[in-house]
């Protein structure tokens, strides 16, 4: 119940710092923003959900990247740690043991996923190594070679998002003050440079959604206006000619469209949509009143968005559910219910889907989706229990 209570609480958590430890949990369990107005008994209001046509294949010992997420145990006196199994254990529970990721900090504090590069070689994370939460610092893993090494350091710096292309890593810093910046720094550490001098003062605070092509997608967290912040110069385009509140606004990897939450406050309705840049041809994918929607991902190949549903937290029955839709459009399909769910990932082949279920019966845990026959089952892999809760998952393609 106190994860819920935390969960339904934290309002845009990347607009305020982060320095105390949360009494239950060090996780950021998710950065999902509660709905202003939030409807006591939200009414779906789309159609009941049909299977997504995909096709079925062989279930092959394939490469499939590696899962890391964070470990922790429920008995007093120890440690939180960063573990990875491999990706095949999504296939087969007979694969490589649980393996406890060497880092030269303690978790202390709100914990979120690692953010990896396009290539799987390097993760960004930010994270402060001092007793007190700050300054913060954003370090960069060498999956390889197991080491870490500081870029930057600030206040306090949000989760990074790497570009496209891997040659910058973006970031939002605050000063604890009400001060923010968004900062670009190469892998290596170099070139360094505040990109944010252009965005308009008015929007502050702002959210930081992630990449298209070689602009850093800005979302201001009071109006839903969303920018293109040119990580070259600064420069700075508005998406929309409107300043309708958009929550999350999500590119996909083939930077061909962006998927948002179109959200009315007068009637606490929800339009996800997709878009070509520019804001052109939008197509509606699903429709809720009340409630939430967060969080939106695309499939690597960008055929597919995942997306979760929040039902009330107020009526005393709070659920979560998880839909596959296609960007064209069309019946989206439930493949998993739950209670909280904080984050979803797509399997690097785009054949499994990842639900990280945060009050499970057993508690945190992380299950499994078959995109082609919606088969769910929790993960498993040698040495991992479930006497301990999983959070915050990244996947290594």
């Amino acid at each position: 119940m106190k994860r819920l209570l935390i969960l339904f609480l934290i309002f845009l958590t990347a607009c305020s710092p982060v320095a105390t430890p949360t009494p239950t949990s060090f996780f950021n369990l998710t950065t999902v923003p509660a709905t202003p107005g939030l409807d006591p008994a939200p009414e779906q209001t789309q159609s009941e959900a049909l299977p997504v046509v995909t096709e079925s294949s062989p279930q092959i010992k394939e490469e499939a990247g590696e899962l890391y997420f964070f470990y922790q145990p429920r008995q007093q006196g120890q440690s939180i740690q960063l573990v990875k199994v491999s990706g095949t254990c999504v296939i087969d529970a007979n694969c490589p043991p649980l393996e406890i990721i060497p880092v030269p900090f303690a978790f202390n504090f709100t914990i979120n996923a690692l953010s990896w590069s396009p290539d799987g070689k390097f993760a960004a994370f930010s994270y402060s190594d001092q007793p007190n939460g700050t300054p913060t610092k954003l370090w960069l893993f060498d999956a390889a070679s197991k080491t870490w090494t500081s870029l930057a350091q600030f206040a306090y710096i949000d989760p990074p998002f790497w570009s496209p292309d891997g040659s910058w890593i973006a970031f939002r810093t605050q000063d604890g003050l009400g001060g923010e910046d968004v900062y670009v720094v190469r892998p290596n550490g170099s070139e360094m440079k505040s990109v944010a001098a252009a965005l308009p003062v008015e929007g502050r605070p702002y959210i930081m959604d992630g990449w298209y092509s070689d602009d850093i997608i800005m979302r201001s967290a009071l109006s839903g206006s969303v920018y293109l912040l040119r990580a070259a110069n600064g420069q700075v385009l508005p998406m929309f000619e409107s300043t309708a509140a958009r929550t999350q606004f999500i590119a996909s990897p083939d930077a061909g469209f962006f998927v948002y939450d179109d959200y009315d406050a007068n009637t606490q309705s929800h339009t996800l949509k997709v878009t070509e840049p520019g804001g052109a041809a939008a197509v509606t994918i699903s429709n809720f009143t009340g409630g939430s929607v967060y969080p939106m991902v695309w499939s690597p190949d960008s055929n597919l968005i995942a997306f979760n549903y929040y039902g009330s937290f107020t009526s005393g029955t709070p659920t979560a559910e998880v839909y596959v839709a296609t960007y064209t459009g069309g019946e989206p399909t439930l493949v998993y219910k739950g209670i909280t769910v904080g984050r979803l990932l797509f399997s690097p082949n785009g054949k499994y889907l990842l639900v990280e279920e945060t009050t499970s019966i057993s508690g945190g845990h992380l299950f499994i989706v078959n995109i082609a026959t919606l088969e769910q089952k929790i993960l498993q892999a040698p040495g991992l229990s479930t006497d301990y809760d999983w959070y915050a998952p990244s996947w290594r393609p």
